[in-house]
């Protein structure tokens, strides 16, 4: 039942980028630990992102292993390349479904198994939701995730969505809970009661904000409840040990206050570029790393009273790429426009 999201989702907390390397090790101790589920890449962010992907499910460390793109043909073709499981999400903006449904339909074409998130469940009534699920599923996705990307729901919203999905519709459910206000975990449980059939976690719960519901209370959850999952709570207890030392390392002691629900500072952090295109962030804070996209490095720019020149973003949005996925860190924001002034 357990996502481990901590090489995909992790890569987006404030402050986190890991090398090739970090990534490899890091998925050898989460599949120590019995959990047979991961989401290990987004492939189409850079050519990093591909190999890890590649390496990881060369390995065969999980049972499922998954890399995510937005929906989009190009990003089904990256992720085919690796190996790896599709799971996609839909836009933070307008969208036709009709074009959504195509892509998914070229997906289960090419993958076994496709997965697909509804971006944001408070956005939508639980039957519009129910709506797009259906749809979907009609079009060959095998898993519809119902994430609370913005960390706003509650149990009960969460609980009324899956139970009314999995009422009425065969096709398997993922819930992925953000914990903006201290609720991912709650979040998750009760997606899990209703009936879910995964549940996505990471390491300590970091991701992008102040991250999702953490993989070693899920567990405990799930083995406390009688689910069959079988971890193995001494080799996970090594896995966190490794994330603690590499989360000091590179972004500090704070870190961990900074995570904390509603005041943490992280709340109001963004990583990955296609968060950065939602309005209910309006005045975060940016990190970057491998997942930094053009808006979100546009946007550095104008606050610092440069007006953009696409030809030399796209360019910085490269070297910024390459400089935290060669050195395992995030590039901060002096150092952006300084790389920026150094481009002809």
């Amino acid at each position: 039942m357990l996502t481990d999201d901590t090489l995909r989702e992790g890569m987006q907390a404030p402050g986190i980028a890991f090398t090739l390397d970090e990534k490899i090790r890091i998925a050898q101790s989460i599949s120590k630990s019995g959990i047979k589920r991961a989401l290990v890449s987004y492939p189409s962010a850079h050519e990093s992102e591909v190999e890890a992907a590649r390496k990881i499910t060369d390995l065969h460390l999980f049972d499922d292993t998954y890399s995510l793109g937005r929906s989009i043909k190009e990003d089904v073709d990256s992720i085919i390349s690796t190996g790896s499981k599709v799971t996609l999400h839909l836009p933070f903006g307008d969208y036709d479904i009709n074009k959504i449904c195509d892509v998914v339909k070229y997906a289960s074409d090419h993958s076994d198994s496709v997965e697909i998130a509804i971006v944001d469940m408070v956005k939508y009534e639980k039957e519009k939701i129910f709506d797009l699920a259906k749809k979907l599923w009609e079009c060959g996705a095998s898993i519809v995730q119902i994430p609370d990307t913005t960390g706003r729901a509650t149990p009960k919203r969460v609980h009324d969505v899956v139970s009314y999905i999995k009422q009425n519709l065969k096709v398997k459910v993922e819930v992925h809970c953000h914990n903006d206000h201290g609720l991912a975990i709650a979040n998750s449980i009760a997606g899990i009661e209703a009936g879910c059939d995964y549940v996505d976690t990471t390491i300590f719960g970091i991701g992008e904000r102040n991250g999702i519901a953490d993989t070693a209370s899920i567990a405990s959850y799930l083995e406390k409840a009688g689910y069959e999952d079988k971890i193995n709570f001494e080799m996970l207890r090594k896995t966190y040990d490794l994330m603690s030392e590499l989360i000091l390392r590179k972004a500090g002691y704070r870190f961990f206050a900074d995570n904390m629900p509603i005041f943490g500072r992280n709340v109001l952090s963004i990583t990955a570029g296609t968060h950065s295109t939602s309005k209910v962030f309006p005045n975060s804070r940016v990190s970057l790393n491998v997942y930094a996209g053009s808006r979100l490095v546009a946007s550095i720019l104008r606050k610092n009273g440069i007006e953009p020149d696409e030809r030399k973003v796209k360019l910085l949005v490269s070297k910024i790429k390459d400089l935290s996925s060669n050195e395992g860190r995030v590039v901060g924001e002096d150092e952006v426009l300084k790389i920026y002034g150094g481009i002809l």
